[in-house]
């Protein structure tokens, strides 16, 4: 039984050492065919913001894209070989000055950032309550909280006010109404460009 045990781990390590070596041999293979057509990327598991600045210099600069995936057991090896390719192309160290290049665009102004209010959030709400009246609505409801949500266009203006979670339609429609009276913002910008950007807003209603 033991001599059994034993032929059967022996053919399992060796048939994985066979799969290892096969996949090893199609990666570096697929590795080399990309960069003979320019086809350069990376890969890793999913990481946080995917809104990455060093993603962004790679393809910007060296046309290099860069994906997600479940797995590395193939991408490890694929990835080693078409460093080392790019390195030939590129230089020893133009992973380092890719960073270098992330890290001072990351501190260049309206590179990245999130849309603000005028004067910030105390000045947000100061607007939404001075203009809020709803002394006249008849209230029929225990709920007090609002949700609103409004997309900041790239030019600060904002637009499709929206309730995702209202009291009831005369509140809901006031709130709206204040919504859209709003100054403009100052827009979201993303790698340098303005952009579009949703906000959600909770509104607590006092009701005295």
């Amino acid at each position: 039984m033991k001599t059994v045990m034993l032929i059967i781990l022996t053919l399992l390590i060796n048939l994985s050492s066979s799969f290892s070596q096969t996949l090893r041999e199609k990666a570096i293979r697929n590795a080399k065919n990309d960069f003979a057509k320019s086809e350069y990327s990376f890969h890793s598991l999913e990481f946080l913001p995917v809104e990455n600045t060093y993603t962004y210099v790679l393809g910007k600069y060296y046309n290099i894209e860069w994906y997600f995936t479940d797995s590395l057991d193939y991408y490890n090896c694929y990835d080693s070989v078409m460093i080392k390719l790019l390195k030939d192309k590129y230089g020893l160290d133009f992973l380092d000055k890719a960073k270098a290049i992330a890290d001072s665009l990351d501190q260049t102004e309206n590179w990245k950032r999130d849309a603000s209010y005028p004067g910030g959030q105390k000045e947000l709400f100061k607007f939404i309550y001075s203009n809020l009246s709803i002394d006249s609505i008849n209230l029929e409801t225990i709920k007090t909280r609002i949700i609103l949500q409004i997309e900041i266009d790239s030019t600060g203006k904002v637009i499709k006010p929206k309730i995702m979670r209202g009291i009831n339609k005369q509140i809901d429609s006031r709130v709206i109404e204040v919504a859209k009276k709003m100054p403009n913002w100052q827009p979201a910008y993303l790698y340098g460009k303005r952009i579009r950007q949703h906000f959600t807003i909770p509104i607590h209603i006092e009701i005295e």
